[in-house]
């Protein structure tokens, strides 16, 4: 009985600590078409493909995560499951005017269940992921100049936001700019074509949701942005929609992402989508920079190699032999897969 009773309070115990080991979930929702009005969307031969675009990569890469890639083939998908996630994932490749993010579908802001990341500002204007009553005349927009190119590769973060977690790790340079991108792209992930003018995007003409933590660079001298790095706090607005949970916004065109084999995109912008997940999900930061794996992480099969071992307590520590109590297995295979396992122990293990 007395056994029975240490191993319930054991496992109670590991599902209340925030163990940097067990995986949180990630859904993360992409997809297959260009824009609500082209039924396939074809990514340009030196680009990644939709369903392994380098964020993909980064946070299947994470032991931290667990993500589920949902990629939607019609504008008017149906996502019902959402509930099950710790994070969400809303990607600039759904088209802005998708039935899917609109007031009434399954992504619209005001009903995603958790907390999210929201990279799409084009749909932040009224009759699409605003309703028409709005009176507000928002529209998302690239960042573009003919003057000064190298603007629109960049970020500036807002006074006082330099130490936020989002950017964490990040490299700044003229003490508030944040470079994401190499080069600019096409919605294909096209580089060097006259059609090549798209890397960060923004939205004007709203009311400012939440904290807005940075905007383009090429901005500065020029105008404000009401969103392109926003953190929304739940039950706040934006526009007319209240959000029922967080919501973190960023401008990230999809084909700047997925251009040169997923290389378009700097440390720096893995590492702000990396440290946004780790923020929505509760999960401490990390103080090193996200770095594109070397291949794509592949799944766990029947002929995967064990390369290595290890154990964890729930408090993170590694452990050379488990005792009593509660641990992590991480399992960890020749072909980059990384397995996760609870365990509850009453007697040591035998080595």
């Amino acid at each position: 009985m007395r056994k029975t009773l240490l191993l319930g309070l054991a496992m109670g115990l590991f599902l209340s600590v925030n163990a940097v080991n067990v995986p949180k979930k990630v859904a993360y929702v992409t997809n297959s078409y260009n824009k609500e009005k082209e039924p396939v969307k074809v990514m340009h031969a030196t680009a990644t493909t939709i369903d392994n675009d380098p964020i993909i990569q980064v946070l299947k890469a994470d032991a931290n995560l667990s993500v589920t890639v949902k990629v939607i083939t019609t504008a008017t998908e149906v996502i019902t499951d959402l509930a099950d996630y710790d994070v969400i994932v809303v990607q600039e490749a759904i088209g802005g005017g998708a039935s899917i993010l609109m007031p009434t579908g399954s992504l619209a802001l005001k009903t995603i269940p958790k907390p999210f990341i929201y990279n799409k500002n084009y749909a932040l204007q009224k009759g699409r992921a605003i309703p028409s009553t709005s009176t507000n005349t928002g529209a998302g927009k690239e960042a573009t100049a003919t003057a000064n190119t190298a603007g629109t590769l960049y970020i500036t973060v807002e006074t006082g936001a330099t130490t936020n977690d989002l950017f964490k790790a990040c490299t700044f340079e003229n003490s508030n700019q944040i470079k994401l991108f190499e080069a600019l792209t096409t919605d294909a992930g096209e580089l060097g074509a006259a059609t090549s003018i798209k890397a960060i995007n923004y939205c004007s003409g709203i009311p400012t949701p939440g904290t807005l933590l940075a905007q383009p660079a090429v901005l500065q001298a020029s105008t404000t942005s009401n969103v392109c790095i926003n953190d929304v706090s739940a039950n706040s607005s934006v526009d007319t929609e209240t959000l029922m949970s967080r919501g973190i916004f960023l401008g990230m065109n999809f084909g700047a992402i997925c251009a040169n084999a997923g290389k378009n995109i700097t440390d720096n912008g893995l590492t702000i989508w990396r440290n946004a997940v780790y923020i929505l999900a509760g999960l401490p930061v990390p103080s090193t920079k996200a770095t594109l794996p070397s291949s794509a992480v592949k799944p766990i099969d029947a002929t995967a190699t064990v390369k290595s071992v290890e154990y964890f307590t729930v408090n993170g520590l590694q452990v050379k032999t488990p005792s009593n109590g509660v641990y992590v297995k991480r399992t960890t295979f020749e072909n980059g897969a990384v397995k996760l396992d609870k365990m509850v122990l009453a007697e040591p293990m035998m080595k």
